[in-house]
This record gives structure tokens, C-alpha cells and sequence, in this order.
């Protein structure tokens, strides 16, 4: 690719998937700053593989996974393990919050594995089948997390006392 026709790629990338991007991210690190840091990660990842990718659908899933994977790895950083939000240190609580922000609030509390089905499934639209290929799992695998996880958020909800 010329400069030119990289340039209009990235352009395209960003107006296209940077928001489905940064809502992975946030999902996986519930922190706005490191998923903004994990977006920028992918997008310098896409640069170095933006040959290797062979049409939309492809570039998508493409993107989804190195962005999951970002995540993942960004979590696991000693710095990331062994700090706190201001947020979380201060135990701030808001009570008079949209059941939208509620609800997303608990499926963060998920599990890693549940947490990811219930985020592509609901957040992203992504079928059953489409989670299975991205994930390389079974679609039956992906069911039983859908299950548990709704399962988790009920419990997780009840304790909250959210009766929404």
C-alpha cells in the first residue's frame, strides 16, 4: 500500500470500528484511559499487519480478537494487578443511576469468560456462532457461558439489591 491508501485505510478503520473497539476495551479493563491505551495498541498491531487482512468481515473479527487479546494483556501487567481506581479505593456508589449504566456496572463483576460472551452477544450482536469462531470455542461452550453468565448477573443484581 502507498502512503496515501494507507492513510485512507486507517481513516476508514478508525470512522468504522474505533467505537466497537473502545467498548471491547472497556469492557475487558472497566477503566476509560486503558482502554483508550488499548485501542492505540491494535491500531499500531493493524499497521504492521494491515497486509495479512483480506476483506471487512475479516479486518472486524480481526480486530475484535487482537483487541480482546490486548486487553487480556494488559490486565495482566503487574502495574494493572496491583492497582485501584480512585473509584474503587474511595467506594463511591451512585444510587440514582440509569439501569443501562447499572447493568454494565454488573457485568463487569462477571468472570473474564462470562463477562466476554454476555459483553459480544448483547453489547455487539454477535450470534452465537460468530462468538464460537472468534473465541475458538464450541458453540456449546459459548451457550452454557451465555447461561452461566446470565445466571452470575442475576446473582450479582440481587446482591446489589437492584430491583430495576
Amino acid at each position: 500500500m502507498c502512503a496515501v491508501e494507507t492513510e485512507q485505510f486507517i481513516n476508514d478503520v478508525v470512522e468504522n470500528y474505533s467505537d466497537m473497539m473502545f467498548r471491547v476495551a472497556y469492557n475487558i479493563t472497566c477503566n476509560r484511559d486503558d482502554a483508550f491505551d488499548v485501542c492505540q495498541d491494535v491500531f499500531v498491531k493493524l499497521m504492521k499487519n494491515k497486509n495479512k487482512i483480506n476483506n471487512n468481515v475479516h479486518l472486524k473479527a480481526w480486530l475484535i480478537r487482537v483487541t480482546i487479546n490486548c486487553a487480556k494483556n494488559f490486565k495482566k501487567q503487574a502495574y494493572n494487578r496491583l492497582t485501584v481506581s480512585l473509584n474503587e479505593l474511595s467506594g463511591i456508589r451512585a444510587d440514582n443511576i440509569d439501569d443501562k449504566l447499572v447493568l454494565t456496572s454488573c457485568v463487569h463483576k462477571l468472570p473474564e469468560k462470562y463477562k466476554t460472551a454476555i459483553y459480544l452477544f448483547y453489547y455487539e450482536n454477535m450470534s452465537i456462532n460468530e462468538i464460537s469462531r472468534l473465541l475458538g470455542i464450541s458453540e456449546n461452550t459459548v451457550k452454557s457461558r451465555l447461561v452461566r453468565g446470565r445466571e452470575k448477573l442475576r446473582t450479582i443484581l440481587e446482591k446489589e439489591n437492584y430491583n430495576g
